[in-house]
């Protein structure tokens, strides 16, 4: 009895140990504090890493996520090597270091390419010699126009590059300054929208996405629809083509997986309060397959995103189930055609067996050698049969064993019989006459001789 109490006490402790255990646990993830790193102030990205930081707060109060100001992907990219931030904001097009790791693919964004109306460019090409204003060095955009410029023939000689804030893109447009400006954005961008209604610009087609994924494949093709920024006078006049890329949230290692977890599920769960606190979020398309996209998955964002898929056993059930029965039923055939073949070749060794039974009784029956001679030159006839068979794998090894037991039994009998036995019936051999004797009292008497 006492032993049953104190293994009882154990257990229980066990017990309450595992959920204090628990509950320092959660407690010690309510003081994580996660620095995203985002974009400049006003910007998209910023505007975003604000919206989720509320939203966050809100539904996974054990998660602080601070939001810094950067001027892009490639800043991002240093303060999450350096541990400054541990998330951040960057463009599909930016090369992670071996480290870093996406936690969700966001909403996409486009090429915009802005020129002045009236002056001739139309196309991509067309930049040849024109002055074209870029955001600050750091910026993913800066990056991308010098590879989507080398698609069409063009490089830095070609086109004069001018650092411009975008606070000072419109101004920078409206007095000529630049002839064009260039900008990786959210598609609807308020930013876009304002230079559009306010100076003489127009967006320019950037076609041959297909093409420009040969060598970019973390781009694919996007459309401007008509009236994206604008539908008194619709700007585009028409559904423009270009090029389109993936924002991304990005981490480190560092970073707890279920913390990971928490976020990816708040940003995939909680679209409401995303939407609600940043229209943007309304563009983040659902992920069918993220480990398809060529890119480190978090661990944390694996769990989450594997969460709804079944075991492999129960999504290939139906197939698992044909090739099983398959199997069996193959395997079926197979085993009653050896059974047949078992049967077949037990029946021929009994056949054998049997010849040798007879044999030995001939052998047994034999009047003198000849006969005896006879039934050896059937014996090693059998003898030399049955190793065809063998040979053949028309009997099986086991039956050798049975055979070899009979076949040198019936040896010994023939050599027994062979010592007893005369070479052939002669007129000595004694004839009976009767059960009384005749002459002289013998029982036997020899034939007359002439």
């Amino acid at each position: 009895m006492r032993h049953k109490i104190a293994s009882g006490l154990i257990a229980a402790s066990l017990v309450v140990g595992a959920g204090f255990a628990w509950l320092w646990h959660q407690e010690h993830r309510s003081e994580r504090v996660l620095v995203l790193a985002s974009g400049p102030r006003l910007s998209e990205y910023h505007d975003f890493a604000q919206a989720l930081s509320r939203v966050v707060a809100a539904l996974e109060p054990r998660l602080n996520i601070r939001v810094i100001e950067t001027f892009g992907s490639e800043e991002n990219m240093t303060l999450l090597a350096d541990g400054t931030a541990q998330l951040a904001l960057v463009a599909g097009s930016t090369m992670l270091d071996g480290r870093a790791s996406v936690v969700d693919f966001l909403f996409p964004e486009m090429f915009h390419l802005l020129a002045r109306e009236d002056i001739g460019i139309s196309r991509v090409a067309d930049l040849h010699g024109r002055v074209v204003g870029l955001p600050p060095m750091g910026s993913t955009s800066r990056t991308m126009f010098w590879r989507l410029i080398q698609h069409y023939g063009l490089d830095q000689w070609d086109v004069k590059a001018m650092t411009i804030e975008p606070y000072e893109a419109e101004h920078a447009l409206r007095t000529g300054a630049i002839d064009a400006y260039f900008v990786v954005i959210a598609l609807g961008s308020p930013f876009i929208t304002g230079i559009l209604s306010r100076t003489p610009t127009q967006l320019v087609p950037i076609d041959q996405a297909a093409a420009l994924r040969l060598t970019l494949p973390e781009l694919r093709a996007g459309e401007i629809p008509t009236g994206t920024y604008g539908g008194a006078r619709p700007a585009p006049p028409s559904d423009l083509p270009t090029v389109a890329e993936r924002t991304l949230l990005v981490t480190t290692p560092a970073v707890d997986p279920d913390d990971i977890y928490d976020l990816t599920r708040i940003i995939r769960e909680g679209r409401q309060e995303l939407v609600a606190a940043e229209l943007r979020a309304a563009l983040i398309e659902p992920v069918e397959d993220p480990f398809q996209e060529g890119l480190p998955i978090n661990a944390g964002a694996a769990k989450y995103f594997r969460r709804d898929k079944p075991l492999f056993v129960v999504r290939y059930a139906e197939t698992m189930g044909f090739l099983l029965s398959a199997g069996m039923l193959i395997a079926s055939t197979l085993w009653q055609i050896k059974l047949r073949s078992d049967r077949r070749a037990k029946n021929r060794a009994d056949n054998h067996n049997a010849k040798i039974i007879e044999l030995t009784e001939q052998a047994q029956n034999a009047k003198n050698r000849r006969e005896l001679d006879v039934v050896r030159q059937d014996l090693v006839a059998t003898f030399k049969l049955v190793f065809a068979d063998l040979d053949e794998d028309r009997i099986t090894p086991t039956a050798i064993q049975a055979f070899t037991l009979a076949w040198y039994t019936a040896i010994q009998v023939i050599d027994h019989r062979q010592t007893i036995l005369p070479d052939e019936p002669t007129e000595e051999t004694p004839v009976r006459l009767g059960a009384r004797a005749v002459g002289g009292g013998e029982a036997y008497r020899r034939p007359a001789t002439a």
